[in-house]
C-alpha cells in the first residue's frame, strides 16, 4: 500500500471550530486548492449603531452580540483521498486533529537544487496560501553539499537503515575534527626551509611533515562591482599527530569515521588525502564549513538529525559543540609552537588552561615568558589608562610574576597579538573581530557579508604568519633561553636546541577510551535486546567516576578576569565528576596550581595537611586515561605555611567552621621559625597581643587581595619588575620582537 500524507488544519484558524460539511469523499482524486472541509465558528462583535445611538462611538460602550461565521479549508496537496477522519458536527479545539489522509503521486521527500529528485517538479514555487513544497524536505544530511535535502520521514528511514547496518557490523559512528585534533598545520615558510636543512636542530622532528598547495579564490563582499581579484596560491605544512595511522586503523574496526571541520572543503579534502590516501577510513564522509551551515558552531543534527545515540565526537574544542555529551574533548595538538589553529581565527578566543605543560623545560619557559610579555603589555596599557585590574568574583587569582598566566592556544605566539592589531577594523577588546561583531548583531549564519568577513580575517592572519615567520623568531628566543640556562641555572644539563618536539601521546590514550566506550555499548546491547542503549549515557557514567567526590580549588592557573564557571578546564573537569570552589573551604580535596607559594595554596595546606597540592598536569593525566592517577608524581612541595594565628583569623573572618585546625599535631614552633624566615621584619614574636592579631588579619587581607589581582596596574607592573634580571632582559627582547612585527 502506498504511503499516505496526513492533512491538518492550520494553527492560525479561529478555534474552536465545528465541521459543517465535508467537500470530498474517500477514493476521490482531488487537485491542489480543492475545498475539502467547511467549518463554522463564533465571535463577538459590537451591535450596529442606530441613529439614536450615534453618540456612543466608543466600542467599549456598545453591547456585544454573538456572530456566526463560516469558512473553508483548501487542500495544499493533490492526490487521492485515502481516508476522512472527521465528520459533520465534530468540534475541533485546536490544530492537532487529523482531517484526512492523501495518497500523493509524489511527496517530494528528496530534493536537490530546488527540484524534486523523484519527479523533477520545481519545489520552490510559493502559492497564495503560503504553502511551499520546499519546506517538506528541510534536512541536509549529505556530507558534501547542502543542495540535497530530505524530509523528516526520509531522514528517519535513512538513519534507521544506518543504525541497523552499524549494529550488524558492531560499530558506532565517530566524528573527527582535523586541526589540532589529529593534525597541526601552519603556513610559516620557515618549516620548508628547516625541512631542507639536515643540520637544523628541528630537522628530525619535521622531516616527515607533509605539504600541499591550494589555489584559493577570494570571497568578495555582497554587491561588489569592481574587478575580480586574482586567486592566490598558499602552501600549507601539516604534521600528523603521533600514532595517527595506528589510531585510524584501530578505531576504524569499531567506528564508522566522519570528518567535520571548520576549514574549507578544499582544505579538508587535501588533509584527507594525506591521512587517508586510499579513502579506506573516511571515504567521502567529509563535512566542512562550506556545507555545515554555521561559522561558529558544530552540531550533530547536520549529519544525524534524528538519532545521536550511536555517535561519538572527538575535537580539541568543547565550546563549538556547546559541550555536547557526545563529545570527547582532546588536548590540542600544539606541535608548531605558538601557531594554534589556523582555521579558528573567526571562532571565539580560548583563554584558559588547555593542556599539560611542555616536557622540555626550555620550551615551557619560552611559552611562560611570552605569556609574561603579553601580561606586561596589558599592565602597561592599564597603567596608562589609570585603571585597576581586578578579577571576576568567580575567577581564580594571579599567581605572581613567577607563574605567568595561561592563555589561549594562540597566546604563546608573539605575532598573533600583532596580527590582530593590524586588522583594519575597530578592536574594542582583545580577540574581537568583524565576525564577532556580526554574530552579536544576530546576522544570519549564511549571511554573505559574514562569510566574506570571516574569510578576510582568516586570510589576514595567514598572510601575516607567512610574512612574519614566527617560528624563526621563537627559535632565536629559545636559543637565548638555553644559553642563559646553561650558564646560570643548570650548567650540568645539556638540552637540545630544537623548538619543535614530537612527544605527544594523546591518540594512544584516546584510542583506549574509544575501545572502552564501544565495548560497553555493545555489552549493553547484548544485555537488553528490547531497547538500544545511548552512548551519551554510557560516556557520562564512565567519566563521572573519575573525579567523583573531589572538590578542586584552582590557584594561579586561570587568566585574570576569567569566570570560574565558563573556563574550559572547569567545564571539562566537571564532565568527569569534579566540583569546584572559588575560595578555600574544608570540602576542598585538591588544590591545583603551578606555583605552590600562593596564598590559597599555603592556606589550604596550613588548615588541612592532607589536602593534595598538585600540578595541573595531574588533571590532564586523569582526563586522558579516564581514571584517577596517583597524586604523588604531580605533588607540589609547599613551603612557608601560615601561622596558627593567621589561620585562625582567616577561619574566623570567613566562617568556614570550627577554628580548631585539622592538623593539631603540627609543630607550631617549627612553623613559627619558618614564618620568621619567610616574613622577615613583618613577623612579630608577640602573637598574644591583641594589636598583633589585628595586624595579622590586615596583612592576611592584603596578601589575599594582592593574589586576587585587586591591585593597580602600576603595583603589578612594579611586582613584575622584581623578577630576575635575566628574565626581564628576555622580556624586553621579546617586546622588541613584537614591536618589529608591528612595524
Amino acid at each position: 500500500m502506498s504511503e499516505t500524507t496526513p492533512i491538518y488544519l492550520p494553527e492560525k484558524l479561529p478555534y474552536p471550530l465545528t465541521i459543517v460539511k465535508i467537500g470530498v469523499s474517500e477514493g476521490e482524486e482531488i487537485k491542489r486548492h480543492t475545498s475539502i472541509v467547511y467549518y463554522k465558528y463564533f465571535d463577538f462583535e459590537p451591535v450596529p449603531l442606530s441613529e439614536e445611538d450615534e453618540s456612543k462611538s466608543d466600542d467599549a460602550e456598545r453591547r456585544l452580540v454573538k456572530v456566526e461565521y463560516v469558512g473553508s479549508f483548501e487542500c495544499p496537496l493533490e492526490g487521492k483521498v485515502a481516508s476522512i477522519d472527521v465528520k459533520v458536527g465534530d468540534k475541533l479545539k485546536d490544530a492537532s486533529s487529523k482531517i484526512m489522509e492523501i495518497i500523493e503521486p509524489c511527496s517530494h521527500s528528496i530534493q536537490y537544487g530546488g527540484l524534486c529528485a523523484l519527479c523533477g517538479k520545481n519545489v520552490e514555487d510559493l502559492d497564495y496560501t503560503g504553502f511551499n513544497d520546499k519546506d517538506r524536505a528541510p534536512i541536509s544530511m549529505s556530507h558534501g553539499t547542502t543542495n540535497l535535502k530530505v524530509s523528516t520521514k526520509e531522514a528517519e528511514n535513512i538513519e534507521r537503515s544506518s543504525t541497523q547496518r552499524l549494529l550488524k557490523e558492531e560499530k558506532l559512528s565517530l566524528v573527527v575534527d582535523l586541526d589540532q585534533t589529529v593534525i597541526h598545520a601552519t603556513v610559516d615558510p620557515t618549516v620548508g626551509e628547516w625541512m631542507s636543512d639536515p643540520t637544523n636542530p628541528n630537522y628530525e622532528s619535521i622531516k616527515d611533515v607533509r605539504s600541499f598547495c591550494l589555489e584559493e579564490e577570494p570571497i568578495l563582499p555582497p554587491n561588489y562591482k569592481g574587478p575580480k581579484p586574482p586567486s592566490h596560491k598558499r602552501w600549507y605544512y601539516v604534521k600528523l599527530r603521533p600514532g595517527l595511522q595506528e589510531f585510524l586503523e584501530k578505531v576504524s574496526k569499531l567506528y564508522e569515521l566522519h570528518i567535520y571541520t571548520m576549514a574549507t572543503r578544499s582544505y579538508a579534502k587535501s588533509i584527507a588525502k594525506i591521512i587517508d590516501p586510499d579513502g579506506i577510513y573516511f571515504g567521502d564522509r567529509i563535512l566542512s564549513r562550506d556545507e555545515s551551515g554555521s561559522l561558529t558552531q558544530k552540531t550533530l543534527k547536520r549529519l544525524f538529525p534524528v538519532d545521536t545515540s550511536m555517535v561519538v565526537v572527538i575535537d580539541d574544542r568543547g565550546d563549538v559543540w556547546n559541550w555536547s555529551p557526545n563529545l570527547i574533548k582532546v588536548v590540542p595538538y600544539d606541535f608548531f609552537v605558538g601557531i594554534g589553529d589556523i582555521n579558528s581565527s573567526f571562532l571565539p578566543r580560548q583563554s584558559t588552561l588547555l593542556g599539560p605543560s611542555k616536557r622540555r623545560r626550555s620550551v615551557n619557559k619560552l611559552e611562560d615568558q611570552m605569556n609574561s610579555v603579553k601580561e606586561l603589555r596589558e599592565l602597561s596599557k592599564n597603567a596608562d589608562e589609570d585603571t585597576v585590574i581586578t578579577e571576576d568574583e568567580e575567577g581564580s587569582e594571579s599567581s605572581g610574576s613567577d607563574s605567568p598566566k595561561e592563555d589561549d592556544d594562540n597566546e604563546a605566539n608573539v605575532y598573533d597579538e600583532t596580527d590582530r592589531n593590524k586588522v583594519n577594523v575597530s578592536l574594542p577588546q582583545a580577540g574581537y573581530s568583524p565576525v564577532d561583531r556580526m554574530m552579536e548583531l544576530n546576522e544570519g549564519e549564511e549571511n554573505k557579508e559574514l562569510l566574506a568577513a570571516q574569510e578576510t580575517e582568516r586570510s589576514t592572519v595567514l598572510e601575516q604568519q607567512l610574512q612574519n615567520r614566527p617560528l624563526a623568531k621563537l627559535q632565536e628566543n629559545l636559543e637565548r633561553i638555553i644559553e642563559e640556562d646553561v650558564v646560570k641555572d643548570h650548567p650540568q644539563v645539556r638540552e637540545e636546541h630544537n623548538l619543535l618536539c614530537d612527544d605527544d601521546n594523546e591518540l594512544e590514550t584516546l584510542g583506549q577510551a574509544l575501545v572502552r566506550i564501544h565495548n560497553e555499548f555493545y555489552f549493553e546491547v547484548e544485555k537488553s535486546s528490547k531497547t538500544l542503549p545511548d552512548v551519551k549515557d554510557i560516556m557520562t557514567s564512565m567519566k563521572q567516576l573519575v573525579f567523583q567526590g573531589y572538590v578542586f580549588l584552582l590557584s594561579g592557573v586561570l587568566p585574570l578576569g576569567t569566570p570560574l564557571e565558563t573556563a574550559d578546564i572547569v567545564i571539562w573537569a566537571k564532565s568527569f565528576g569534579a566540583s569546584f570552589v572559588a575560595n578555600y573551604n574544608r570540602s576542598v580535596t585538591h588544590v591545583i596550581c603551578k606555583n605552590p607559594g600562593t596564598f590559597k595554596v599555603r592556606l589550604a595546606k596550613s588548615i588541612d595537611p592532607n589536602v593534595h597540592v598538585v600540578n595541573p598536569d595531574w588533571l590532564f593525566s586523569c582526563i586522558a586515561l579516564w581514571e584517577k592517577v596517583p597524586e604523588e608524581d604531580y605533588a607540589m612541595k609547599v613551603d612557608g605555611l601560615l601561622s596558627e594565628n593567621e589561620v585562625n583569623a582567616y577561619i574566623k573572618s570567613h566562617n568556614i567552621g570550627d577554628s580548631k585546625l585539622d592538623g593539631e599535631d603540627l609543630d607550631w614552633e617549627e612553623i613559627d621559625e619558618e614564618m620568621k624566615e619567610f616574613l622577615g621584619s613583618d613577623y612579630d614574636e608577640d602573637e598574644e597581643d591583641e594589636e598583633e592579631q589585628e595586624a595579622d588579619e590586615s596583612r592576611l587581607k592584603r596578601e589575599r587581595d594582592d593574589e586576587d589581582g585587586d591591585v593597580s596596574g602600576n603595583d603589578k607592573k612594579q611586582k613584575l619588575e622584581q623578577d630576575e634580571e635575566s628574565d626581564y632582559d628576555l622580556e624586553q627582547e621579546l617586546l622588541a620582537d613584537l614591536e618589529d612585527l608591528e612595524e
